[in-house]
């Protein structure tokens, strides 16, 4: 029992930073968390990133204390320190690459994906375009405001809205009286993006 305890430690530390990068990444964007063969293998694919990135540390640290001047022993602690780090460094930045969408933008204007960074077609438009709704109810009525907040998918959720007012059959606005109202998205038939007006910015 004691040898299967001192093999397992090890492998658990070497597997653990990819674990926490895909713990931060799943917890900080609006993707759904995959079976958990899916966590494993994608746990697996930061471990691989991380000890990576570790082993290129650890040889710049080594060469610098060789040439220059050395600040400590490069042994388990500094690796598992470093390793640590690296988690941390990598789940923050596939969120950051995720929530901008920047790097699959630059992949479509190059003909690679026609694929968005957001975990649907739903959540890609709201992210993209930030402006006025109007949100058209199962009952016949429309209700117009600011999207603070809205659901990862049309299934399931519910809509934050700022500013919200009740649209008449005439187009005219009926403001509720309050700040914030929200909306079952399970109530919505549809949603419309209102154009944006010349004097907004």
């Amino acid at each position: 029992m004691d040898d299967l305890v001192k093999e397992v430690i090890p492998l658990l530390q070497y597997l653990i930073p990819g674990f926490v990068s895909t713990w931060i990444f799943y917890t900080l964007t609006a993707f759904k968390r995959p079976d958990t063969f899916g966590q494993i293998v994608q746990a697996l694919i930061f471990t691989f990133v991380i000890q990576g990135a570790v082993l290129g540390v650890g040889e710049v640290c080594l060469w610098v204390g060789r040439e220059g001047f050395s600040v400590g022993t490069w042994d388990s602690k500094a690796e598992t320190a470093w390793a640590f780090f690296a988690s941390l460094v990598f789940g923050l930045l596939a969120c950051c690459v995720s929530a901008s969408g920047n790097l699959h933008g630059w992949l479509r204007s190059r003909n690679v994906t026609k694929q968005s960074s957001y975990p649907s077609q739903w959540f890609s438009a709201f992210a993209k375009y930030d402006r006025v709704i109007t949100l058209h109810l199962d009952d016949e009525r429309r209700v117009l405001g600011w999207p603070v907040e809205w659901p990862p998918e049309s299934s399931s959720g519910q809509f934050l809205l700022q500013s919200p007012c009740w649209l008449n059959s005439d187009g005219t606005d009926v403001p509720f009286g309050a700040e914030f109202l929200l909306i079952d998205s399970a109530k919505v038939k549809w949603v419309e993006f209102n154009p944006i007006s010349e004097g907004s910015s």
